[in-house]
């Protein structure tokens, strides 16, 4: 039966492994992912901001073009004012001038605002580019770091995933359920017994037990938390 405990410690090993890789494996590209994601959000947001300052100043430069236009209409009908014979005249080109004054007014507040708009937008989208831009440098650094260390974690699960089937070669059909069992509840399905004490839940085990456990005559479960018992190393020895 020691060459059982052997195998069932060397498979128990393994598994452990395999469990760390695979957690790795598992980790390391949700991490890429969600990193991938942000930057794709951060990107978004910045696109969708220039387009928002792209409008906005589309809209200045039409209102600048016309308030241009007004000026000139403006200046015409002043310079007008001096060729009109008619009183009636007069007081028609001067409401109209007084309008185009008020529309004026009200092209250069509209204008005011959409420059204070352009230069919040302008400030914001300097900030995000430039949090985009640090993001990209660190991110792609772990980006790099993790695809390397899912490459090393590769590299070894294909090999260690063949050195289990080789440990579960070593363990008799009868034995292996009770493992797979135990390591499907616990993750851990062996430990270790000293001074008549299970290590994996810390009680004591009945002297009876205890002695088979040291004759190592069958697979002995501890009646707590059921895992397989072996001796440790210090005990094996005497």
């Amino acid at each position: 039966m020691r060459d059982q405990i052997i195998a069932l410690e060397n498979l128990q090993k393994v598994d452990i492994e395999l469990r760390e890789i695979e957690t790795g494996l598992e980790h390391y590209p949700k991490e890429i992912s969600n990193f991938n994601n942000e930057l794709k959000e951060d990107r978004e947001t910045i696109e969708s901001l220039k387009k928002e300052l792209e409008q906005i100043i589309q809209n200045k430069d039409s209102l600048d073009s016309e308030l241009a236009k007004n000026e000139e209409i403006m200046k015409q009908s002043e310079e007008r004012l001096f060729e009109i014979k008619t009183h009636k005249e007069y007081e028609a080109l001067q409401k109209e001038i007084s309008e185009i004054k008020v529309q004026n007014s009200d092209l250069e507040e509209k204008i005011l605002s959409l420059m204070e708009q352009i230069e919040e937008l302008e400030k914001n989208l300097n900030e995000k580019e430039k949090t985009l831009s640090n993001k990209e440098t660190e991110y792609g650094e772990k980006i790099n770091e993790y695809n390397q260390k899912i490459g090393e974690l590769k590299k070894v699960y294909e090999p260690m995933t063949q050195e289990k089937e080789k440990y579960i070669s070593k363990v008799k059909k009868e034995v292996l359920p009770i493992y797979n069992r135990l390591t499907k509840r616990n993750g851990i399905a062996l430990a270790q017994v000293k001074d008549e004490i299970c290590m994996g839940c810390n009680m004591n085990i009945p002297p009876q037990l205890f002695n088979e456990v040291l004759t190592l005559s069958k697979i002995i479960q501890c009646p707590n938390c059921q895992k397989i018992l072996y001796r440790v190393e210090k005990e094996t020895n005497q």
